[in-house]
């Protein structure tokens, strides 16, 4: 009897090992029928028999799913992935805050549970990539698979290209092909142009305003005089270089030509356009000037887009009507946007299989492909600069004026710039600039002590 139960013992032991050990994915999530999870503490998922025989399913947490804004496009795309291919392959979604996304990834990365596949926007990702996923070699390079998809990798924007490359050449994840570019808004019952903002010289543009206004202010890091300023120094000579060469790093020098040369062109335009609340002025301010027929102009991106619509008549004044607004680049065709950045998606090296992996890059192909490319920009708006877009494409944004102008104005030719705002030490964008712009505008600073000033106060942060 004894020995009867020791072998029955046994057997419940090796059971519980086999059941222990089954990796089968269960449904924590299935985005085309049920938007909503919970937060996950393991990526892998811990049930049963509910996958095909032959289909290879793999998890992703993911912020982009119940009322995130970024589950508008991603939910169905993960829907339309999982129904092309049916009985192969199968994305799930495990909810995860956007708030905790990059903490519970770090954690999964100490325990061995880093999913196969991350995503994150630029301004997020360079932490999580630098002080995780390259120190303890956790990606998957991505050379061959962008070799493999040239039509992916001649999207790629040159400098997400390079800041994506580390020193033994591995690139980390697909660089960016798409930008938010930020350009500006006019309202033509107020300033109409004889031809494109952006194909106009600074001085045509200055010229052009006659004594219509700009929304500018000087609090909340001075935000739409900021990016005013970024395109004037993209406008000079060796400016839109010197940019580009700080884009993701810290610049210390604003001593320079291109830079003192923009200030002045700022200083004299706010003497003669600036819109009258300027001084003083929040976004907030800067925003119902503009949507008080105030000013003509302001600078601003694709997300400002919705106060011009039919339901946000509330915030409009003065026979505002946002039916008027135009967009447009910078003068000098410029624009500005943050490319010197890692892309969207990134691939680790956590696959338990190879099946796993072909998984895995086949979603990051499906999500790279043309179709796809579009139905992101027609919700998120934004550019691919080096993509051909479909007439099919054109025809669906023709809908969107607004957005329409928006994608058309920005070109192959366009010169693509970031705000000088992230170039700054952060103390001197949020704190500094602002402060120095009141003085500089109400004249006890010159364009050189600005200058100066700024500096020394970057400077002053490397201690």
């Amino acid at each position: 009897m004894k020995k009867l139960l020791a072998m029955l013992l046994c057997v419940v032991m090796v059971a519980s090992m086999f059941a222990g050990c089954d990796k089968t994915p269960s449904k924590p999530t299935d985005p085309a029928t049920d938007p909503a999870t919970n937060a996950p503490t393991d990526p892998t998922p811990t049930d049963d028999d509910t996958v095909p025989a032959g289909e290879t399913t793999i998890t992703i947490p993911s912020y982009m799913t119940g009322e995130n804004a970024g589950a508008v496009y991603f939910e169905p795309a993960v829907a339309r992935f999982n129904e092309k291919f049916a009985g192969t392959y199968k994305i799930v979604l495990e909810d995860i805050s956007e708030d905790d996304y990059f903490s519970q990834l770090s954690m999964l990365a100490q325990t061995g549970n880093l999913p196969l596949i991350v995503c994150g926007a630029p301004s997020t990702t360079a932490d999580f990539v630098d002080t995780v996923l390259v120190p303890q070699n956790l990606y998957y390079p991505m050379n061959d698979f962008l070799n493999e998809n040239t039509q992916i990798k001649n999207l790629c924007l040159d400098s997400s290209v390079a800041y994506s490359t580390k020193e033994n050449g591995d690139i980390i994840g697909v660089p960016a092909v798409y930008v938010p570019t930020v350009g500006l808004f006019y309202n033509e019952d107020l300033y109409k142009p004889e031809k494109s903002v952006g194909s106009m010289t600074v001085e045509e543009f200055q010229t052009s305003l006659g004594e219509n206004k700009l929304a500018f202010q000087t609090v909340d890091n001075a935000w739409t005089s900021m990016l005013y300023l970024s395109a004037l120094i993209a406008n000079e000579e060796g400016g839109a270089e010197l940019l580009a060469e700080y884009d993701g790093k810290t610049l210390y020098d604003y001593n320079q030509p291109c830079i003192l040369a923009a200030v002045e062109k700022l200083k004299a335009l706010w003497d003669t356009n600036a819109a009258a609340n300027s001084l003083g002025a929040a976004y907030a301010d800067a925003a119902n000037a503009f949507m008080s027929n105030q000013a003509a102009v302001i600078c601003n991106g694709p997300w400002m887009n919705g106060d011009f619509t039919a339901d946000k008549t509330a915030n409009w004044s003065n026979d505002f009507d946002g039916a008027k607004v135009h967009g447009d680049v910078y003068p000098g065709n410029v624009a500005l946007a943050n490319t010197a950045t890692y892309g969207r998606w990134i691939v680790t090296n956590n696959y338990k299989s190879e099946e796993e992996l072909k998984c895995a890059l086949e979603f990051i192909k499906f999500l790279y492909s043309q179709e796809e490319l579009e139905a992101f920009m027609l919700i998120e708006g934004g550019q691919c600069p080096k993509m051909t877009y479909s007439e099919g494409y054109l025809a669906e944004l023709n809908a969107n004026t607004l957005l329409t102008e928006q994608t058309m104005a920005v070109n192959a030719d366009t010169v693509i710039v970031p705000n000088i705002a992230t170039c700054m030490p952060s103390s001197v964008a949020d704190q500094v600039f602002a402060a120095d712009l009141v003085q500089l505008v109400n004249g006890t600073m010159t364009p050189e002590q600005f200058c100066a000033d700024l500096t020394v106060k970057a400077e002053e942060t490397k201690n």
